[in-house]
């Protein structure tokens, strides 16, 4: 295998006999065969696979961050005496860098910080709505313990001063607010947190402010997003440029930008040779919106291998999907769910298959193969049967959807969602992150693997997706999704009340899966256990408005612009140089949105 260490899949061709037999079966079952006209992908790949080098200023910038990173860690420390003031300050500090993106360079210092405040035991805030609120959702972040009395203490005293018509400011919306944010780190029963978001909103309201529709909580976005977003809010309005942590957030996004436009481009380039686009033209072509999601699920620098093998299981994934989807006849989805179990070579597998599937079957056996040598070079763990039996497991289960599609059979709400999470393909991309990021948790033999988070995020996972894709699905005739099976559910009213159940359980979902985090907060899980958030994170972005992978919205795509190829404005004259030079560069990476 010439092309295996370079992780470029190998299609084999077969004897000219089979291939005038399967013509034949082709041509006899084309009748059966379903088309989704999918949207084509907008992106110029060509331009893309050119952003290979290290663009210009680049040096200069990584001068900057490391001269900006010491000043903020100065910041961040220089007050170290039992202050309250200095307390709340830190916690303010502490936010801006999450929210900016930039805290994973401050890690050990924030940690510290916290564990140093939980041990004070905080109780001491003076009212003040704002911190507590901030501080219970670092603690509950973190793994670190935290009762909901600190922050049901506070909303009480706040509520009595709103009583009591005390004369209320900004600071007070900024704790209003803050609360809103905490309530969503809730535990399964903690109900007394509902209460507490609820109250939030309506005095939000009452002050003529509010949540827009559509908000996704914070704990529920990418970081990576969060921190594009926020960036983009104080550049609108900042123009101090002795504010150092806005200045290293704004060379720290070029700077991690750069380093993911060019993994892009090797992506990209391995997508291109692969030919898969061609070889099935009837699938989506999604490489440039995977590599966009991996590059949220695993954003730091040091995650290069995470994203790069999350990018090629998601490319290879969506293609697969619309085979047992879309096109595949029954015949051919047994056959290639049989190959997956083998686990042979390409070339003793595809005799058994026809020639679409065997391109499919051949990328997918050299990307896995390809991961499992690199995790088993670098971190000692053989992990190629882990891979094996997870693509097995969700051929498998695209194959009863298949069934349930074809005998027109509707399973129950629960019959589903317990396929549907393995579905859903997340198991398989975290099996796949994992090793790659190093995570400490997976042994060699998998037994080490968080199941539960796993599991959980998958959920979350299949959940949001089938809220974003109902309607088109129905529309084509697709497999029962999580929303037409609740529909069938003996005291379901119909779709409005099992959009809001499924949304519901979502909730739900995230509670358990706060919990589970506080459960694992060691350190040796902490890598996976953000893995498994995360992905649940960019899955609430990418179908916040539709089904932003199927058919990419203008958002989507103003998202994925303003990730990869636009950089922000770097308030010195090298970087304002870079970020220009980078631009032209860039401006024919894709279409117009």
């Amino acid at each position: 295998m010439a092309s295996a260490a370079a992780g470029v899949p190998v299609v084999v061709v077969c004897s000219g006999d089979y291939q005038q037999q399967q013509a034949a079966v082709e041509s006899s079952t084309s009748l059966h065969r379903r088309s989704a006209n999918y949207q084509a992908s907008t992106w110029d790949y060509d331009s893309i696979c050119s952003l290979r080098e290290e663009e210009a200023g680049e040096s200069v910038l990584q001068l900057q961050a490391t001269t900006l990173k010491e000043r903020v860690r100065r910041l961040l420390l220089q007050e170290r005496e039992d202050d309250d003031t200095a307390g709340r300050s830190r916690l303010r500090i502490i936010h801006r860098l999450q929210s900016l993106g930039i805290a994973y360079h401050f890690q050990e210092e924030i940690k510290g910080i916290l564990l140093s405040m939980h041990r004070a035991a905080p109780s001491n805030l003076d009212d003040d709505l704002h911190s507590a609120s901030l501080l219970f959702r670092m603690f509950r972040a973190q793994g670190i313990p935290a009762s909901t009395d600190m922050l049901l203490v506070m909303m009480r005293a706040f509520r009595f001063r709103e009583e009591d018509e005390v004369v209320v400011g900004s600071d007070d919306d900024d704790g209003l607010l803050a609360l809103y944010e905490a309530s969503y780190l809730a535990f399964p029963g903690e109900t007394e947190l509902e209460e507490a978001r609820a109250f939030a909103v309506q005095s939000l309201a009452a002050r003529g402010g509010g949540i827009a529709a559509g908000h996704l909580p914070l704990h529920w976005r990418a970081p990576r997003l969060q921190a594009m977003w926020s960036l983009h809010e104080e550049q609108a309005g900042a123009d101090d440029d002795d504010d150092d942590i806005l200045q290293l957030a704004r060379v720290d996004f070029n700077l991690v930008q750069a380093l993911h436009r060019r993994e892009l481009s090797e992506v990209t380039r391995w997508w291109k040779e692969s030919r898969l686009g061609e070889r099935l033209p009837f699938a989506r072509d999604r490489v440039v919106e995977c590599f966009f999601c991996a590059a949220c699920i695993a954003p730091e620098p040091h995650l290069a291998d995470c994203r790069e093998v999350l990018a090629k299981t998601a490319s290879l994934i969506v293609h697969l999907d619309d085979i047992y989807d879309v096109y595949g006849t029954p015949e051919e989805l047994r056959a290639f769910t049989d190959a997956i179990a083998t686990w042979e070579p390409p070339c003793g597998a595809g005799d058994a298959l026809p020639e679409y599937m065997r391109a499919m079957y051949a990328a997918i056996w050299e990307t896995s193969t390809t991961a499992a040598d690199r995790v088993l070079s670098k971190h000692g763990c053989h992990v190629l049967p882990l891979f094996k039996k997870q693509w097995h497991e969700l051929c498998k289960a695209f194959l009863v959807e298949a069934r349930w599609h074809q005998r027109s059979y509707r399973p129950s709400f629960r019959e589903y969602l317990a396929n549907g999470w393995v579905t859903s393909t997340g198991p398989l991309l975290l099996l796949h992150a994992l090793p790659a990021a190093g995570a400490a948790a997976v042994g060699s033999d998998g037994d080490r693997l968080p199941t539960t988070l796993v599991e959980l995020s998958s959920t979350i996972f299949r959940l949001c997706n089938d809220c974003a894709s109902h309607e088109a699905e129905s529309q084509r005739g697709d497999a029962p999704s999580a929303i037409a099976c609740c529909m069938e559910e003996a005291w379901c009213a119909g779709e409005e009340q099992a959009r809001a159940a499924v949304q519901g359980l979502i909730a739900d979902t995230w509670k358990v899966f706060n919990k589970e985090m506080s459960s694992s907060a060691d350190q040796s899980m902490a890598v996976a256990a953000d893995l498994c958030r995360n992905l649940a994170r960019i899955i609430h972005c990418i179908y916040q408005d539709g089904d932003g992978i199927t058919s990419p919205t203008h958002r989507m795509k103003r998202m994925v612009k303003d990730l990869l190829f636009n950089p922000v404005i770097v308030r010195t004259c090298i970087g304002n140089l870079a970020c220009r030079q980078l631009s032209r560069c860039v401006q024919n990476a894709s279409t117009p949105g």
